[in-house]
């Protein structure tokens, strides 16, 4: 045993006991400088045994040396004066929590049991001899586990004087009938017949639950234990081993635990076909059970790496079940069964295992405290994103990614950050949805008048004294091109029935001209040879004085004397041919108006 003053300073032991098992007290207590792991502790008092202390001492020697899945695990242990300090796995008593096993957990922790009498028999070479519920403890994952070897001893130690010794302390009902002299003693490799007597009581005690639900050969075990391991002879008890092989442990859960605690020497055909069945059968069960007995299994390191798990598992086993996902567990389970092991094989440095668990980290990862966050799973992501590796280092800066909602860029990113970025999205003020469809339902009307915002009227520029001031306005496109096309054709349709008659601006007395946006209206084109269609209309402003009409020179001419209408123009002739230089006769009498006197 350690140094009592070392090991106690470790541990930081609560006063109030949670049970009572003969001369132990088990409290809790939790181990300083570490992420809070709480561990159970037996004490108990040397003289509790009187002339049996050493035995006392070497049994808890004893659990040192035993190494086995389903014995109690050992930790660390000290004696404090006269008080005994026994640290180990954090259980509570089977005696406590048995109303609430169902019964597939009774089954496979039964199965248990014989599978820690199997080792300590065959390798042992220890007997028990307290075989009984105080003597079984449920972990947290809801394991059985066996413990209480206060009174076991090695084969060679099984003598008439020790039992008498121990008699005491023992189980009553769970004492053999050798035990008590009722038949001769045995020897030789029969010694721990014994323990599967007491193991008979047990399953009298805890099978009935599995009896009345009518679990698949339950009352077939339970006549079992009466009949052969209760036997009144030695010998014709069957051994842990046979027991262990009944139909009664024939489950389909057990076998998945079986296939899985062998994994590693099993064949790629064996994986493919175990993996895609496995769903339907956790399916099948409930997610207590599930999560008790196979959370740890499912997401060990050859079931994560094997590509069949990957995807037939995980996607079922890593993704919480909400409305619009499948998955095992929903968000309460997945906190209480899956995220522990998620936590613990997140620092693992193997690429495979990162990847795997930041390709479901998005679905997990609103489930953890951010306080885990932080402390925990930061840090091993800010290490991801080092590795020389692309692929961890993308799939890191995602996961990073989700952090940013739940911690805040200024926890993931840290340092100084600046306002880089504006926001760019339109004020309420701007044209909304509805208000876009407003005015599509007005425009849709042949009697609606749509107001144009009119810009500022243009100075004029230099030389333009052709007197032409108008105004042009526009029409806001953005609010009227989705009935660009419409009018367009309605106003093509009306140019075809005016024709070549355009519209004068002296037409609308007291407006004036507008030019319309090309949103508005599309001009077609006139033929060619309607020319009027090309003449420039221009509109004088009346009211403007005229600084030049003085300078006007005045001419006053005598009357002209035109010829008939009907006189035919002169055409004259040359010598090298006609003469095209046309003269009219009242251009000839304009000319001789003048009456010049050379």
């Amino acid at each position: 045993m350690g140094n009592d003053s070392s090991v106690l300073s470790e541990y930081q032991v609560d006063d109030a006991h949670y049970a009572q098992l003969g001369p132990w007290t088990l409290h809790s207590a939790t181990r300083k400088n570490s992420d809070s792991e709480t561990v159970s502790v037996f004490t108990g008092k040397l003289k509790s045994y009187g002339q049996l202390s050493k035995e006392f001492q070497r049994a808890v020697e004893r659990l040192k040396t035993l190494r086995h899945p389903s014995i109690l695990k050992y930790l660390n242990s000290c004696i404090a004066g006269e008080t005994v300090h026994l640290f180990v796995e954090y259980v509570t008593p089977l005696s406590q929590v048995l109303p609430q096993q169902t019964e597939l957990e009774i089954c496979c922790g039964l199965q248990n049991i014989l599978s820690a009498l199997d080792f300590i028999h065959s390798k042992a070479n220890i007997v028990h001899n307290n075989l009984c519920k105080d003597a079984i403890f449920v972990t947290t994952g809801g394991d059985w586990k066996l413990g209480y070897f206060d009174l076991a001893c090695s084969f060679a130690e099984v003598t008439e004087g020790f039992l008498d010794q121990i008699r005491s302390f023992r189980y009553e009902k769970a004492i053999a009938p050798e035990d008590e002299k009722k038949t001769k003693f045995p020897g030789g490799g029969n010694v721990s017949s014994r323990d599967i007597f007491a193991f008979g009581q047990l399953v009298k005690e805890t099978i009935s639950k599995c009896v009345e639900s009518g679990v698949t050969d339950a009352d077939v075990f339970r006549d079992l234990a009466n009949k052969q391991m209760q036997s009144v002879t030695p010998q014709s008890r069957p051994t842990a081993s046979v027991l262990s092989r009944h139909k009664f442990f024939d489950q389909p859960l057990l076998h998945a635990q079986e296939f899985l605690a062998q994994i590693s020497i099993k064949s790629q055909k064996e994986k493919d076909e175990f993996f895609r069945d496995l769903p339907t059968l956790l399916y099948s069960m409930s997610e207590s059970v599930v999560g008790c007995k196979l959370a740890s299994s499912l997401l060990s390191r050859l079931v994560v790496l094997s590509v069949a798990a990957q995807q037939h598992l995980l996607p079922h086993l890593l993704i919480p079940r909400t409305d619009s996902t499948q998955g095992l567990f929903d968000a309460s389970n997945y906190r209480l069964f899956v995220l522990p092991v998620v936590s613990r094989i997140f620092p693992v440095r193997d690429a495979q295992i990162r990847l795997v668990l930041l390709h479901y980290f998005p679905h997990f990862v609103g489930l953890m405290e951010p306080d885990h966050l932080v402390h925990n799973i930061l840090p091993e992501l800010l290490l991801g994103i080092k590795d020389t590796d692309d692929t961890v280092v993308a799939a890191t800066l995602k996961a990073l990614a989700c952090l940013v909602p739940i911690l805040g860029g200024s926890t993931v990113i840290g340092g100084t950050r600046l306002k880089l970025f504006t926001n760019g999205m339109p004020k309420e003020s701007e044209i909304r949805p509805a208000k876009v469809l407003e005015m599509v339902r007005k425009k849709s009307s042949p009697n609606a008048v749509v107001h144009v915002r009119t810009l500022p009227e243009r100075h004029e520029p230099d030389g333009g004294e052709d007197g032409v001031h108008s105004l042009l306005e526009k029409t806001d496109s953005d609010e009227h091109w989705s009935d660009w096309e419409a009018e367009g054709e309605e106003v093509c349709e009306d140019d075809r029935e005016q024709g070549s008659n355009p519209i004068e601006a002296s037409s609308f007395p007291g407006k004036k001209q507008e030019l319309q946006s090309p949103a508005r209206v599309t001009t077609k084109k006139p033929l060619v040879s309607d020319l009027s269609a090309l003449e420039i209309q221009i509109k004088s402003r009346e009211d403007e004085i005229d600084y030049f009409a003085d300078m006007e020179p005045t001419i006053t001419s005598t009357p002209a004397i035109f010829a008939p209408a009907d006189e035919p123009m002169a055409v004259s002739t040359g010598s090298n041919g006609l003469d095209f230089n046309v003269q009219s006769q009242e251009e000839k009498d304009e000319v001789d108006g003048w009456n010049w006197d050379d």
